[in-house]
């Protein structure tokens, strides 16, 4: 009977060892294919939301203090570096989805592609970003701000603008769709 357990102990574990393994090289070979081996978790954000990606085979979402990348060999977590807080927005014009947490590979907005002015101000006023972007593939364009802030985004777009609060708090959600629909004339 010893014997026998001792078999299937062995047989159990080499099983065990070969599924991890297996994992390892999956999570592996999709970094390697998607350009994330060896980066940070500030680099793997901003990678992964450049690019338009296969959710068959990686999803990733940026959390207020976390990314979460998960691939056939499971699922991983990365701490976003303290004092930071990842903000990706998506301006529209006419359709948008609901989001709190971004997904980095399966949120899509309406204007891929196409150049806006950003504008981000904190509470009191100060300038955290004022530059003129080139929205991603996805729609979406990133911003590493401070943590535990709020203020306002001012987006411009042709003749369209539009003018939205924004908080990195704990909860706040590094999402912003909804309140950001472009309209003419507005500032």
């Amino acid at each position: 009977m010893k014997p026998l357990l001792i078999g299937f102990l062995l047989v159990v574990s080499a099983l065990i060892a070969v599924i991890v393994f297996t994992g390892d090289d999956d999570v592996n070979d999709v970094f390697e294919q998607y350009g994330l081996s060896g980066l940070s978790t500030h680099e793997m954000v901003e990678t992964l939301d450049r690019q338009t990606l296969d959710g068959s085979i990686i999803a990733a979402a940026i959390l207020e203090t976390e990314l979460i990348i998960q691939t056939a060999g499971g699922e991983n977590t990365y701490p976003v570096d303290a004092g930071a807080f990842y903000l990706s927005f998506a301006p529209y014009i006419e359709h948008t989805h609901p989001c709190h947490n971004h997904n980095l590979v399966t949120c899509r907005s309406e204007l891929a592609g196409e150049t806006v002015d950003v504008r981000i101000t904190d509470a009191d006023g100060a300038v955290l970003i004022d530059e003129t972007v080139t929205l991603y593939s996805n729609g979406f364009y990133g911003v590493w701000l401070p943590a535990g802030i709020e203020g306002t985004i001012a987006i411009v777009y042709g003749e369209h603008s539009v003018t939205a609060p924004i908080a990195t708090h704990a909860d706040s959600g590094t999402c912003l769709t909804e309140p950001l629909q472009l309209t003419l004339g507005e500032e």
